[in-house]
Parts: structure tokens; sequence; C-alpha cells
């Protein structure tokens, strides 16, 4: 019989997508699973609203950014599965972070504004205290330069755990 994922992609895409994305045959096969029930035309078009209330997205502080830069319009399942990968939980933190920062990045310069920081720091689940100590430290490296990378953006939301909240959680 087989996995949902085994049953309609090959061996070998199934290993390219494993090696593109480093998630597991599992996950893989949950991530089929997803993407199958939301392509119920099986066009490989899913609507952004579909993927806005998956559970993998729903709670994510991210998953507008995430799925109008890296997975809206649907490609196919390796477009969909090579947008999630970005924000795996063994994924690294500097590369989330990069991913991060290039989801708000307008001009493509790695770099981002006041705008565009305070905006990433309101959609990040933070208690009112971490919120003023962010505003601080946004404020703080502004007073020195007029724009930010990720390492500054490390450096504004130290205390908040943010590789966790970066995370996708998979039900």
């Amino acid at each position: 019989m087989g996995t949902a994922a085994s049953r309609h992609l090959s061996t070998e895409e199934l290993h390219v997508i494993q090696s593109e994305s480093g998630f597991s045959l599992p996950r893989i096969d949950y991530l089929y699973g997803q993407y199958q029930s939301l392509d119920r035309d099986a066009e490989n078009r899913i609507l952004r609203s579909e993927m806005l209330r998956m559970p993998l997205l729903a709670g994510h502080p991210l998953a507008e950014r995430i799925v109008d830069a890296l997975l809206n319009p649907s490609l196919d399942f390796r477009h969909f599965v090579r947008g999630l990968a970005h924000f795996r939980r063994s994924e690294p933190l500097e590369r989330k972070l990069d991913c991060m920062v290039s989801l708000y990045d307008e001009d493509g310069d790695g770099l981002l504004s006041m705008e565009q920081c305070q905006e990433l720091i309101d959609r990040l689940p933070a208690t009112p205290r971490e919120m003023r100590a962010m505003r601080w430290r946004l404020k703080q490296l502004l007073a020195e330069k007029s724009q930010l990378d990720g390492q500054d953006f490390a450096y504004i939301t130290r205390g908040l755990d943010l590789d966790q909240c970066l995370s996708l959680r998979f039900c």
C-alpha cells in the first residue's frame, strides 16, 4: 500500500525533495497529504486563502508573508515543500533570520528599514515587556545606522525564543 506521497511520487522524486528540503520522508508524506487535500482539482493550484488555513501555517507569525513570498502562486508540491523548508525546526536560526529578512526586504538589498523592522516586530509573539525591549533596541540601533540586517534583528529580538517562534509546528 504505502504512504500518500509514495503512491503518487517516484522514489527518485521523494529523495530529491528530501535532499532539497531536509524534511524526513514521513514529514514529506504528511505535507503531501496536506497539499493534496487543498489541491482538489489536481491541477497544482492552491488558493492563498486555503494555504493560510493550513494548521501548519495558520499559527505562524509570518504566515501571510511566507505564503505571499514563498508559496503563492503554488507551482507544484516541490515548490510548496521548498518554501516551507526555510522554517523547519532543525533549520539553523541564522538561515531563518535571513529568510525572515528577505520576506520583508522590498528592494532586495538584504537590509530592513525602520518601518519594515517595526512591522516585523509587531508580528512576533511577545509580551508587552518584550515588545518594549525590542522597540528600545531597535531605536538604539537606528541611532547608529539607517538600515538593519539579520544580525541586527537577532540583537533586537534577544531574549525572545525566535528560533522556536519561527519554526513550523506540525500537528
